[in-house]
């Protein structure tokens, strides 16, 4: 991502890294997130919402219906579903792969299509928590 760049554009009030040596460990929130939505997949928003939620159903079929029943119910969590969902509807994993294709090593290219396919994932997941709520 173009974190590096936005770090010399100076527009946050700290630096953009907390050790001007450190790695990415060392990255404050600014730099990280403007770079994610530049690569159009805005990881930092949804990354573990799909895990998630399949560990909860893989433990126990029953708890999709917890999901969707807390969904309808409980207004803080189904803003959060929400807004995770129009996050998920801006993001765009092909312009994401275009950036992997000419930024990332080749060795590194399979990570890019694993986060591609966790997107798909946590994407199909949170619509169906989502959706049997619209069909009601």
């Amino acid at each position: 991502t173009p974190e590096t760049e936005y770090g010399r554009l100076n527009i946050g009030s700290r630096p953009s890294k907390r050790k001007p040596s450190g790695g990415i460990e060392s990255l404050r929130a600014i730099p990280w997130i403007f770079a994610w939505t530049q690569t159009r997949f805005h990881l930092p928003v949804w990354l573990g919402i799909g895990t998630a939620f399949k560990y909860a159903i893989e433990k126990d079929a029953e708890n999709l219906n917890v999901l969707k029943e807390m969904y309808s119910m409980w207004p803080f969590f189904r803003v959060t579903i929400d807004l995770v969902e129009m996050v998920l509807a801006k993001a765009n994993p092909g312009i994401s792969a275009l950036y992997d294709q000419l930024l990332v090593s080749e060795d590194l290219q399979s990570f890019g299509e694993q986060l591609r396919e966790n997107y798909e994932e946590s994407k199909r997941l949170l619509l169906e928590v989502i959706f049997a709520n619209i069909v009601k």
